[in-house]
């Protein structure tokens, strides 16, 4: 009685946790069950956002992976081309696979069935593709992700596995076909990988690489939490393994992470996300130079043991700071709720309480944001698989009235969408924000390929792109409450509101 009490105390006194989110639940036909990971993105070329689901497949629940295509006024679900592949998949990535400027759609896939590639005729048909040993490897892999890490204008991609077995990188050979690395410190590392990241951690221009591992298996049998792993890069493409540290010695169940310049001080900061309830999820604040501090005084810290998974970063109320939502769920933890964090001026993150997507119970795994309905404010799209067959969350918020602008990037030296390009929003107060362009969000989901910024009552005074290969563009004559296309080196125009 007496936390009831209290918690209708703090949801209720002004300037405490004052109702400032507002998401209304869209009811889907047809809405997949049974789901692990998600990625939202145009498929179609329409200006729309879709959304790609993948599923896990059994005996009595044969959905297998889905697209959700959005036509404005609702989504018509598809199964995948050729989806006669009843696979286990875990994670979904849509991807610029072949520099043909149109996504494909990458899955990951467990017992016996090698992952899975699509490719995008440009109008959001998609068929098999034979990607070399992308796709011929048997491999028991929960995720992935994606970058250019050797900065040669074509996408590779990482893939974990589990139960110890190898983890891989696959090169983009320039045509949409993939070779195994030979070698790297990942090579009988003996991991058990759920989720992994590529993001340029200690400024020099090269994307480095985390993994999140889960447990430790002796002859199949538990026998301990696993550690993560951090793979430095290096101009000549090779990877060092640092060993020493909070980041890579902490022993946790983890499932997630995200990268997230949440200080906006223009280095990535680190949040991972563990499924057990004995460990807290954990904030990692960079130096700048790739050295990391843990921070345990923040609300996203403390107090929030659950079995975590997803997580996706971003404005949701357009007040010009980021929050946080992460997805919860496991078994025998039935009917848990997810969390939304509020940003706070100080860096800080409040939990809210009384917002749609943090109330209801749910077991759920992966979770991804992006403006579905093009009104200026950011969506999410909630993967549950409580009893093999509960059915996914998609929320539509319902927030007005603040300002905002959203940019497409578009490379012509980088990879095609300009993933790992960083963006400085200055505005018309003078508060800077900084977005870092990664797809891949907590655990096999993608957020939009896209950058939003709330700005609250603000307009635009400046904004600053750094694209991966180094070049830089400026722009001081942009206006709120529009979506802008930004062409590597040359121009920067509105193609929407």
């Amino acid at each position: 009685m007496r936390v009831a009490i209290f918690l209708l105390f703090i949801c209720c006194v002004p300037g405490v946790f004052a109702q400032d989110f507002s998401f209304k639940k869209l009811d889907l036909e047809g809405q997949p069950q049974g789901s692990r990971g998600v990625s939202i993105a145009d498929l179609d070329a329409d200006g729309l956002l879709d959304i790609v689901v993948a599923n896990q497949v059994d005996s009595t629940l044969m959905l297998g992976n889905t697209i959700l295509f959005n036509n404005g006024n609702k989504f018509g679900r598809i199964p995948i081309a050729e989806n006669k592949v009843q696979a286990w998949s875990e994670s979904v990535h849509t991807i610029d696979v072949d520099n043909d400027r149109d996504l494909d759609i990458f899955f990951t896939t467990q017992f016996g069935v090698p992952n899975l590639l699509y490719e995008n005729n440009g109008e959001g048909n998609f068929s098999a593709s034979n990607a070399g040993d992308l796709t011929s490897d048997l491999t028991n892999s929960p995720g992935a992700c994606w970058c250019d890490y050797d900065l040669d204008g074509d996408m590779d991609v990482f893939v974990v596995n589990r139960d110890g077995e190898d983890d891989n990188l696959y090169i983009n050979m320039g045509s949409g076909k993939f070779k195994k690395a030979a070698s790297g410190p990942w090579i009988n590392n003996n991991g058990d990988g759920r989720a992994c990241l590529w993001g340029d951690l200690n400024g020099d221009g090269f994307p480095d690489l985390y993994v999140a591992n889960f447990v430790v298996k002796n002859n199949g049998k538990f026998t301990g939490k696993h550690r993560n792993y951090l793979y430095w890069n290096s101009p000549k493409g090779e990877f060092i393994e640092q060993t020493e540290g909070d980041l890579v010695e902490e022993l946790n169940a983890s499932y997630g992470v995200s990268f997230v310049d949440y200080d906006s001080d223009m280095d990535l900061d680190m949040y991972v996300t563990n499924v057990s309830i004995s460990d807290e999820n954990a904030l990692y604040q960079n130096s700048g130079s790739g050295v990391f501090k843990k921070i345990t005084e923040n609300g996203i810290t403390y107090e929030v043991r659950r079995p975590s998974k997803g997580q996706t970063w971003g404005d949701f109320n357009n007040d010009g700071r980021q929050d946080l939502y992460v997805a919860n769920g496991t078994e025998g933890y039935p009917e848990i709720q997810n969390f939304l964090f509020a940003g706070h001026p100080d860096h800080a993150f409040k939990r809210m309480y009384n917002s749609l997507p943090a109330i209801e119970g749910h077991i759920s795994a992966g979770t991804a944001s992006g403006d579905l309905n093009r009104d200026g404010y950011l969506d999410l799209y909630v993967c549950n698989w409580g009893g093999e067959a509960e059915p996914n969350d998609c929320y539509i918020n319902q927030k007005q009235g603040d300002n905002w602008v959203v940019f497409q990037l578009s490379a012509i030296a980088s990879n095609s969408y300009g993933i790992g390009s960083w963006v400085k929003l200055t505005a018309s107060n003078g508060t800077v924000q900084t977005r870092y362009l990664v797809r891949e969000t907590g655990y096999g989901s993608e957020n939009a390929p896209e950058i939003h910024f709330g700005l609250a009552s603000q307009e635009i005074a400046k904004v600053e792109f750094i694209w991966p290969n180094g070049t830089k563009q400026k722009a001081t004559n942009l206006v709120s409450n529009q979506i802008y296309k930004v062409i590597e080196g040359k121009e920067i125009k509105q193609v929407g509101k």
